[in-house]
Formats: C-alpha cells, sequence, structure tokens
C-alpha cells in the first residue's frame, strides 16, 4: 500500500526550463504525492513489442495512476494528450495544464483532446507563460485542484501492473539487501503466484533500467543493491513502514 501516484507528461524533464520541470518542483515542495514519468516506465515496455502493447499499457496505467497531469508543450506531449483524451478512463483522470496565451486558441488541441478531457470530468487549467513554481498566486489552484481530483483513502491496485513493477522490486531489493536477476524473476513469480510471461519478464527489466537510470537501486557484481536515494524513497513511500521493516530485520536474520 503505497502513496497516491501522479503521472506527469510534458517536455523533456531535464529541461529546467520546461513546464513540467516547475510543475514537477512544485509538488516535489508542496505535496507527499509520488511522482512518475512516461520516459521511465514506457521506453523499455515498448522496445521490440508490437503496437498494441501500447493500448495494454495504456489500460494498466488507467489503474495504476491517481492522476494524470499533462503540460502540452512538445510533439510528444501534444500526442500523449491526444492518445490519453480518448480514452475515458485516462481522461477522467487527467489535468492539462495549458498556457494561458493558447486559451483562446481555435486550434486542433482545443476543439479536439480538450473537449474529450472536459467531457470525461477532466480538469483544464491555464498556466500563466513565466509561470513560477515558488509564486504561490501562480500555484496555488493547481495545489488545490490536484488535492481536489486525487481520491482520498486508500485504493485498491491490481499487484500484476507492470507499471508497479517498480515498487515490487524495489521494496523486494529492501527487504533482502541484495538480489540478483534471478532472484528477482523467482520473487516476483512467488509475489504474483504464477509463472511469469514473456511481457512480465520484460516489465522486470524496464523496471529494473528504470530504478537504475532513477538511482534508486546500483549493481555491484550481479547484486542489485539500494542507493541511499533507494533505501530513503521505500522509507518514505509506504504506509506500513514497522511492518516492512519488522519483516526486513527477520529476513537478514535468517541470511545470518
Amino acid at each position: 500500500d503505497t502513496k497516491k501516484v501522479i503521472f506527469i507528461c510534458g517536455k523533456d524533464k531535464s529541461d529546467k526550463e520546461s513546464y513540467r520541470f516547475k510543475i514537477s518542483q512544485l509538488l516535489e515542495h508542496n505535496t507527499n504525492y509520488q511522482l512518475a514519468y512516461p520516459e521511465d516506465l514506457f521506453e523499455d515496455l515498448l522496445e521490440g513489442q508490437a503496437n498494441n502493447s501500447l493500448l495494454s499499457l495504456e489500460q494498466q496505467l488507467a489503474e495504476a495512476v491517481d492522476l494524470i497531469i499533462l503540460i502540452p508543450e512538445s510533439p510528444g506531449s501534444f500526442a500523449e494528450l491526444g492518445a490519453f483524451s480518448t480514452r475515458k478512463e485516462l481522461a477522467e483522470k487527467m489535468l492539462v495544464l495549458r498556457q494561458n496565451k493558447y486559451k483562446a486558441d481555435k486550434s486542433f488541441i482545443n476543439h479536439g483532446p480538450i473537449r474529450l478531457v472536459r467531457s470525461a470530468k477532466g480538469k483544464i487549467l491555464d498556466i500563466p507563460h513565466d509561470f513560477d513554481y515558488k509564486n504561490k498566486e501562480h500555484f496555488s489552484e493547481i495545489i488545490k485542484t490536484v488535492k481536489k481530483m486525487i481520491p482520498s483513502g486508500r485504493r485498491s491496485k491490481s499487484i500484476n501492473n507492470i507499471l508497479l513493477y517498480q515498487n515490487h522490486i524495489l521494496l523486494l531489493i529492501y527487504l533482502f539487501d541484495e538480489l540478483n536477476i534471478t532472484s528477482i524473476h523467482k520473487l516476483m513469480s512467488m509475489v504474483l503466484e504464477k509463472k511469469l510471461t514473456n511481457q512480465e519478464l520484460i516489465g522486470c527489466k524496464a523496471a529494473i533500467h528504470s530504478l537504475t537510470r532513477s538511482q534508486f537501486i546500483d549493481k555491484i557484481g550481479n547484486e542489485y543493491i539500494l542507493t541511499d536515494r533507494g533505501f530513503s524513497d521505500v522509507q518514505l513511500k509506504y504506509y506500513a513502514l514497522n511492518e516492512i521493516t519488522n519483516l526486513r530485520i527477520s529476513i537478514m536474520n535468517k541470511q545470518l
């Protein structure tokens, strides 16, 4: 049982001038939600897969996240807005942050995807072109809307959701201190109570790559271990931390 997840789409997150970078900073400093990014989740999962894999991932995305924040500011984010807006289960979870200078434009985005999001009860907010995530006048309405859109209480999520594999694997490495790829596959098979399919093996690979890129885990020889950042993430992410910590201690004692 983890924190609520916000999926953020926009320009490359390494661009510190992008609206997505600023919105990410805003949420990291003013909320307690887990942030997720499409390039971390989709890149490896889509590599070499059939075209219909994206539809499968979109369905799992709808089940895995609590809110999708999308800032149309790049070709990739325009495509994501177009794709997500046509699926009601995604559109109803969407908060589109549009630059206010485009509010009155008679554009395809305004007359197509934006209307679809509104019709699905998603939200559209217009933000100033000089948006400053440290300026309360600029961000107060965003924070208010985010908290209103994310459901209160806990929501059950399917444990066999490829987009949540990162959480599973990070927790397993936390519990066992270090794991090789064979052990990860074996433990994931036990968690899911089934033999892993090829898609699920690819999901494990993608999750490991993402955790490595995000510097939550590191590889020493054949073993994956938690970095300080990964350890802190587990400490902050889970509600039942005391129970998890006790289980970790029990496992480590048995390994001695």
